[in-house]
């Protein structure tokens, strides 16, 4: 024998099937909880009771539960309901009402008295009032009206169901196959209706499931929230971050998206200042779809990343919410759970109201546009295991490689070979993060080699002896004698001859410059440190570690240029390179100079890291053709010349031209000399410009810069003495 609820189930499972009716609204209550439900009236606490197994909302004397919800786009609508009730007395009832004017009026479909209050029979009407249809401000109220706590009443299947009239969007891009029966149990539908703050979650919960199906529902124009503090847990904090103001909370958000297909596109790209004092924001394109249990909702997935403001410290973060066409939405799920960030880490989580207000969007069919130009001039990516299989001769040991960094601090590693991108998983501490192709890795000193040396490239090759010219001339402020014989390219050298300290990065490490460069966010500031070191050495003979000689060489190559260095470099170099929009900001001053930092600052994906480093590996600095960098000195960083930089601290490293060189044959087993040029980042980020056209790159932050290891088991692959 089956029971009154689960003959109802079955009834309205076969009256579903034969008039395809819609869920738009559902809430059996089977999770525990009431959450979206607004408790008012009075008597006991709403409770969900639990009966055989069974869930219900229970209710007692005068309470009442409330929920708003809309039918735009839909006919023939119906709610269902079913009371039970227990211990009523005269006219005491149960009764579910509803109302298709916002609240105002409200009307019964469904009425438990007493007689039928048994406390276990359940009482199943439905009813289509007038009105109801394609109405953005229908509710249903369940209502006890008894007259103390002694009188109970029990509301269970709460459904909405009805015709669309709407024609779902045609799916035009990366379109998905799957059925929508997806099987989940974090950020399920009604938890992103409730207003708790959560918990942590497997990062698997925002990540597009495998039997996803294609979104019913379009999102285009503005999702906005205020953001308030919610989950909070510290990892590292060497510098008492946390008792900074505010700085467990997002930035405000309101941001315009575009979908296309399956896609979700943030009209505003790269770094984006924000009101917020410490936290600047970076969106990235997410994913939309549909599953089942969503009652009628899409679902988007949106990868986003906070940036310390004036640094490049990046915490990386998905959130996710549910939306119809009409502006209906859930609230907003975030978890941030991983960064690339040395000195301050942590993780965050919560739920946030939020609003989402369809519109047109300016240029809507040219975002796609140049968004699907971006994906495509992506490097083919393989999992880094792949590796092993396409070069099985080889014998390679995938765990070795990344090995020299401790994996709970990478976010990201991978090896470049033969027009492949194999990248290892981008993990978190909640998981493989959804979206390793467009996570934001922070450039720190890497910025030095792929700003700082290919703007003075690419200077040197359309204006010959640029990179002669003198910092005094061309650094506005910076015009002291003891800066008048240092060029350009003794400052991308760090070889200015100006310093207080000749030790391996005393300088760098000093109070000194941490209090009146990096934490001085002017460019006045900046520039009047930076200028202010002695001369100690005659310019081009002493290596000294400044990232404030880069700050003056972008300063100078803007004066040489009559423009901003940085935005000229993005459409001379970066464009045609095919890199992603991300790298079109930059951290800058924060005053009117607006100065781009040069040594640090800018912000790159995997596949952006790749390119940069193949243009010289691979390339020679060509790009379709067109040579973009002077040929002599990408030369001296591919060491392809007798000279090999200036000693850098250790007997195996040198540096030229904004590059580190490793002397490799020693730790190879080379026959003879082997040189091997890197771009090193501060926390321990590195892009290894390898022999026979290889590139090995790591971005983490423990301090650990070594990848000796992983470059000698690739060598079993790159044969890199020969």
């Amino acid at each position: 024998m089956i029971s009154t609820k689960q003959f109802i189930l079955l009834l309205g499972i076969l009256l579903s099937c034969q008039s395809s009716a819609d869920i738009i609204f559902n809430d059996d209550f089977q999770d525990g909880n009431f959450s979206g439900w607004v408790i008012s009236g009075s008597g006991s606490a709403a409770y969900a009771n639990n009966y055989a197994g069974n869930y219900s909302l229970r209710l007692r004397n005068n309470k009442a539960a409330t929920h708003t919800f809309s039918t735009a786009n839909f006919t023939a609508v119906s709610i269902t309901t079913s009371i039970a009730a227990a211990s009523l007395e005269s006219v005491e009832q149960c009764v579910a009402q509803v109302s298709v004017d916002g609240g105002s009026n409200w009307t019964a479909i469904n009425t438990v008295v007493n007689g039928q209050d048994d406390g276990v029979t359940l009482y199943t009407n439905s009813a289509s009032p007038t009105g109801i249809d394609n109405n953005s401000q229908v509710a249903v109220r369940l209502k006890a009206q008894g007259n103390n706590n002694s009188d109970y009443c029990y509301f269970d299947d709460i459904e909405v169901s009805g015709t669309s009239s709407a024609t779902p969007p045609s799916c035009d891009y990366d379109c998905l196959s799957g059925s929508g029966t997806v099987s989940r149990s974090e950020l399920s539908y009604s938890t992103l209706q409730s207003a708790a703050t959560g918990t942590l979650v497997d990062m698997s919960a925002f990540t597009l499931p495998s039997n996803a199906a294609n979104p019913t529902n379009n999102f285009q124009g503005n999702l906005n929230f205020t953001a308030v503090v919610r989950g909070w847990g510290s990892v590292k904090d060497s510098y008492n971050y946390a008792a900074i103001t505010d700085i467990k909370k997002l930035p405000d958000f309101s941001y315009e998206f575009v979908q296309h297909g399956s896609h979700l596109i943030p009209v505003d790209r790269g770094l984006q200042i924000t009101s917020h004092y410490l936290w600047q924001l970076i969106l990235e394109p997410g994913r939309v779809w549909d599953e089942s249990a969503d009652n009628g909702y899409s679902r988007a997935s949106i990868p986003f990343a906070l940036q310390e403001y004036g640094a490049n410290c990046t915490h990386n973060g998905v959130l996710t919410f549910l939306f119809k066409s009409d502006g209906s939405m859930s609230k907003v799920a975030y978890e941030i759970a991983s960064e690339t960030c040395e000195y301050y880490q942590f993780n965050s989580w919560g739920r946030l109201d939020a609003s989402y207000t369809p519109a047109a969007v300016t240029n809507a069919g040219q975002i796609k546009s140049d968004y699907e130009q971006e994906v495509s001039n992506r490097m083919l990516i393989k999992p880094l295991s792949a590796l092993a299989t396409d070069y099985p001769s080889a014998g390679l040991s995938i765990a070795t490689l990344g090995s020299e960094q401790t994996a709970a601090n990478r976010s990201a590693f991978g090896v470049a070979y033969n027009g492949v991108n194999y990248v290892a998983d981008c993990d978190t501490r909640q998981g493989v993060y959804p979206y390793c192709e467009v996570m934001s890795l922070p450039s720190y000193s890497v910025a030095k080699s792929t700003f700082g040396a290919y703007g003075l490239m690419a200077l040197e090759q359309l204006y010959s002896g640029a990179k002669n010219a003198s910092v005094a001339s061309y650094a506005t402020g910076c015009s002291s004698s003891q800066w008048t014989d240092v060029s350009l390219e003794n400052a991308l050298d760090m070889a200015t001859g100006n310093y207080t300290s000749a030790g391996f990065e005393v300088d760098e490490a000093s109070s000194a410059m941490a209090n009146g460069f990096f934490l001085d966010y002017t460019d006045s500031g900046k520039t009047s440190f930076s200028c202010s070191y002695t001369r100690q050495a005659t310019p081009g003979t002493s290596w000294v570690y400044h990232s404030s000689d880069t700050y003056l060489l972008g300063k100078a190559m803007d004066q040489y240029l009559g423009q901003d260095t940085y935005n000229w470099l993005v459409d001379y170099l970066y464009k045609p390179l095919g890199l992603s929009p991300s790298t079109y900001t930059t951290v800058r001053t924060f005053d009117a100079a607006s100065q781009a930092m040069a040594g640090f600052g800018l912000t790159y994906h995997v596949d952006d890291l790749v390119k940069l480093g193949e243009l010289l590996n691979n390339d020679n600095g060509n790009i379709g053709g067109t040579q973009k960098l002077k040929v002599s000195m990408v030369d001296e960083v591919l060491q392809n010349t007798s000279y090999h930089g200036l000693n850098a601290g250790t007997n195996v490293d040198s540096y030229d031209n904004g590059f580190w060189i490793w002397k490799a044959d020693a730790a190879l087993g080379c026959s003879g000399d082997l040189y091997i040029p890197y771009m090193s980042g501060f926390g321990g980020i590195g892009v290894v410009l390898l022999p026979n056209n290889m590139l090995y790159y790591f971005v983490s932050d423990n301090n650990e810069h070594s990848f000796v290891n992983s470059v000698a088991e690739l060598d079993k692959l790159g044969d890199f003495c020969n």
